[in-house]
C-alpha cells in the first residue's frame, strides 16, 4: 500500500469577522490570539496559519474576555470555517451574544475556614463589591485561598465559589465555600534515581521537613534547588498518600542524574584572542558530595593560565560554603589590545560563602598574590613606567580582602526570559601591600517578558577603584648610572635611574634631567577597561577594550590604559523564540558605556553608543556570540569594528 501525500503551502487566515460584537472592537478582542490575519511579524510568529487546536484555544479566550468583564450572560452562538477554492486562503467568523455587564453585590466567606475567618476575607479582599464581576479575580481568589491553607499542612483544600445571580439587578454575589480537608503530616521524603548522589546532598537542598506539616511552597522550592544543582536532567515531585491514614503522606523526588564533571578539551577563537586551547578536569558533585573540583591549564595568544579550584557548598549544615583558589597566570596586554607590559602573577585564596535567604547571599575572600610587571622602556606608556619608577619595585605583592552581595532570581540559569541579577562586590589591598587601593563594581541586570515572543533586557556595570593612604614619590636623575643603587633599575627607560633621595639633588640640576614621580590613584594593572564584545564594559562595535584613556606616542600609536571608573549598560531586546531551540537567541540591543582617569573626569558627552543584533547559540561545541554593531555615538580616533564574535567549547 502506497500512499502518495502532496502537502501544499500551509493555509493563511485571510479574515476573522466577530459578529455581535456591539461594546468592543475586533482588534481589541483578538489582540491575544494565537490567531492573526498576515502582519510584518508572521514570518516570524506563523500567526496567520490556520490550525485547529488555536482556534479553539482562541474561542476559550474570547469566552474569557467578556466574563472577566462582567458579561455573565455571554454566549458563543456559532462558529464557521471556510476555506478558499485554492485552499490558500481561510475566513474565520464567530456570532456571540454578549449580554450586560453584571457587577459584585457581596462577598461571602463559609465552611470551615481554619484560620479566622477576618484572615480569609482579607486574602480576597481585592474583590469588593460595587466592582465589575471578573471570572480571572474569582480563579485568583480561589488559588490565593487554598494556597494559604495547603502551606499551614491542608495539602487537599478545596474552594468552590458558588454565584448567585440576580438579573433583575444585574449583579453578582459570590460565595467562597471552604472545605480544608484533613491536615496532612509528612511522614518521610524520599528520593529516587541518585544512584550515584549520596542522599544527604539532596536531602540538605529540602525546605520541606519529615514529620512536620505539609507545606506546598516548601515542597516546590525543593524541586526548584535540586534542579538548579546541575546533577540531575530531570526533577519530579509526586505525594503519595501513606496507607490506613488519611493525614499524612510521603513527598518522593524522583530525580534522573546527567553528567556533572568533564574531562575537556577545550578550542576556542575569538578577534581578540585568537586561537584558545584548554584542557580542564572538572567535577561539580565529586563522588557524589557535592562539592566541586577543577583543575584548568589555558593557552591563548596573550595569555597562559593554571588554575585549581575546590568549594565544599556546605561546609556547615546552615549552608556556609568554603572553597579555595590556586593560580598562575602569564599576560601579555600587548596583546590584548592594551598598553605594552606582560606580567607574572600568582595567587592564593580562600572564600566562602553564606546564604541570608533563597535568593540573596553574601560572600566573602582572603588571598595573598604576587604581580611581577614586565615593562619594556622603548615601548611601554611613560605614565605606566613612572608608575613603576615610583614604587621603584617592579613586582607587587598584595594581601586581598572582598565582601560582596548577590542577588539572583532568573528563571533559567543559561537564557533566563525573566527575573534578574544584581552583584556588589568591594575589593581591598589591605596594608601591608606593595601599594594599598580598593575597588567597588555593581552589575544588575533584569529580565522582563512582555510576550513569549519577545523579552526586555536591561543592565547597567559601574566600577570605581582608588588608593588610599599616603601616596608613593621617588625622585629620578636622568644621569648615566650615577645613582644606580635603586632595586630594580632596568625595569626604567636607558637614561633615567633612580636617585638620591629627595633632599639630594641630582648631579644636574635642571627640569630635563630631575624629576619626581609619584604612584597614587588605582594601579594601571587593575584598571576596567570597555569597548567590543569581551570587556566588562561591553561596547559592542567598538574594538575590545580601546575605550577611554589611552597614551599616543609621537608616532601616532596609541595605547589603550583604561580607567579607575567605568560606566555601561545596555538595553536589549530578545527574540527567545525565532528559532525553534531553547539553545539559539536573537537580540536586537543598544549598548552605551565609556571608563574614565576617576570620577572627577566623568562627563556624559564621552559615552560611546551603538546599536545592533547579536545571535548566541549554545553549540554542541560550546557557546557561540556574534554581533553587528553600528557606533551611533563616536569620535575621532575610536577603533570600529562593527562584525564582532566569540566562539569556545569542548571537544
Amino acid at each position: 500500500l502506497t500512499l502518495n501525500v502532496k502537502e501544499g503551502k500551509a493555509a493563511k487566515i485571510r479574515h476573522i469577522n466577530l459578529v455581535g460584537n456591539d461594546t468592543y472592537p475586533d482588534e481589541d478582542i483578538t489582540k491575544g490570539w494565537e490567531s492573526h490575519t498576515s502582519n510584518w511579524l508572521s514570518w516570524y510568529k506563523r500567526d496567520d496559519q490556520y490550525s485547529r487546536e488555536k482556534l479553539s484555544g482562541d474561542i476559550e479566550k474570547l469566552n474569557a474576555w467578556y466574563l472577566n468583564r462582567g458579561h455573565v450572560d455571554f454566549s458563543l452562538d456559532s462558529t464557521q470555517v471556510a476555506i478558499s477554492p485554492d485552499k490558500k486562503d481561510m475566513y474565520l467568523t464567530a456570532g456571540i451574544t454578549e449580554g450586560e455587564i453584571y457587577s459584585i453585590s457581596d462577598v461571602a466567606v463559609s465552611g470551615d475556614t481554619v484560620l479566622p475567618k477576618e484572615e480569609i476575607e482579607q486574602i480576597v479582599a481585592f474583590i469588593k463589591p460595587g466592582n465589575i464581576f471578573s471570572r480571572g479575580l474569582l480563579e485568583l481568589a480561589t488559588d490565593a485561598i487554598t494556597a494559604r491553607l495547603s502551606n499551614i499542612g491542608y495539602a487537599f483544600a478545596q474552594v468552590n465559589p458558588v454565584p448567585t445571580i440576580d438579573r433583575e439587578k444585574r449583579t453578582v454575589g459570590i460565595n467562597m465555600q471552604v472545605q480544608p480537608g484533613p491536615r496532612v503530616n509528612v511522614r518521610r521524603i524520599v528520593f529516587k534515581g541518585n544512584s550515584r548522589t549520596a542522599d544527604q546532598v539532596l536531602r540538605r537542598e529540602m525546605r520541606q521537613f519529615e514529620g512536620s506539616w505539609y507545606s506546598q511552597a516548601a515542597i516546590d522550592r525543593g524541586k526548584v534547588r535540586l534542579s538548579r544543582l546541575g546533577y540531575f536532567e530531570e526533577v519530579n515531585v509526586e505525594n503519595q498518600p501513606v496507607p490506613g491514614s488519611d493525614d499524612q503522606v510521603d513527598v518522593v523526588y524522583e530525580v534522573k542524574e546527567t553528567t556533572s564533571g568533564s574531562i575537556a578539551a577545550g578550542v576556542g577563537y575569538s578577534q581578540l584572542s585568537g586561537m584558545n586551547l584548554s584542557l580542564q578536569l572538572s567535577e561539580n558533585n565529586f563522588l557524589g558530595t557535592g562539592n566541586r573540583v577543577s583543575v584548568a591549564l589555558t593557552r591563548s595568544t596573550y595569555q597562559k593560565r593554571y588554575d585549581f579550584s575546590f568549594m565544599n557548598p556546605y561546609f556547615t549544615d546552615e549552608g556556609l560554603s568554603l572553597g579555595y583558589n590556586l593560580w598562575w597566570r602569564e599576560f601579555d596586554y600587548s596583546s590584548y589590545n592594551v598598553a605594552q607590559y606582560s606580567t607574572n602573577s600568582g595567587a592564593a585564596q580562600v572564600f566562602m560563602g553564606l546564604p541570608l535567604s533563597e535568593s540573596d547571599s553574601i560572600s566573602l575572600m582572603f588571598g595573598i598574590d604576587t604581580n611581577e610587571i614586565l615593562a619594556s622602556p622603548g615601548s611601554t606608556p611613560p605614565p605606566l613606567v613612572d608608575y613603576i619608577s615610583a614604587v621603584g619595585n617592579r613586582t607587587f605583592h598584595s594581601w586581598r580582602g572582598q565582601i560582596g552581595w548577590g542577588r539572583d532570581t532568573r528563571n533559567d540559569y543559561f537564557i533566563p526570559v525573566a527575573g534578574s541579577t544584581q552583584n556588589l562586590s568591594a575589593e581591598i589591598a589591605l596594608p601591608g601591600s606593595t601599594v594599598e587601593y580598593f575597588k567597588l563594581s555593581y552589575d544588575f541586570a533584569k529580565y522582563w517578558p512582555l510576550s513569549q515572543m519577545l523579552v526586555l533586557k536591561t543592565g547597567v556595570n559601574l566600577g570605581y577603584g582608588d588608593s588610599y593612604g599616603k601616596s608613593i614619590s621617588r625622585n629620578l636623575c636622568y644621569t648615566a648610572g650615577t645613582w644606580v643603587d635603586g632595586p630594580d633599575a632596568d625595569t626604567l627607560p636607558d637614561t633615567w635611574v633612580p636617585g638620591p633621595p629627595p633632599s639630594e639633588p641630582c648631579l644636574v640640576t635642571s627640569p630635563d634631567y630631575d624629576k619626581t614621580v609619584t604612584a597614587n590613584g588605582l594601579p594601571f594593572f587593575e584598571n576596567f577597561y570597555a569597548g567590543g564584545i569581551a570587556a566588562a564594559g561591553k561596547v559592542r562595535g567598538f574594538v575590545d577594550n580601546t575605550l577611554g584613556p589611552a597614551y599616543t606616542s609621537g608616532s601616532g600609536y596609541r595605547q589603550p590604559l583604561g580607567g579607575s571608573f567605568l560606566v555601561a549598560g545596555t538595553v536589549e531586546a530578545i527574540f527567545p523564540k525565532l528559532f525553534d531551540s531553547p539553545a539559539a537567541r536573537v537580540s536586537a540591543f543598544l549598548d552605551f558605556g565609556n571608563v574614565y582617569d576617576g570620577w572627577d573626569n566623568f562627563s556624559a558627552s564621552e559615552l560611546r553608543a551603538s546599536a545592533g543584533i547579536a545571535l548566541l547559540w549554545r553549540s554542541p561545541m560550546g557557546p557561540l556570540s556574534i554581533s553587528y554593531a553600528m557606533p551611533l555615538r563616536k569620535k575621532d580616533g575610536d577603533q570600529i569594528e562593527r562584525l564582532q564574535f566569540t566562539f569556545g567549547g569542548q571537544l
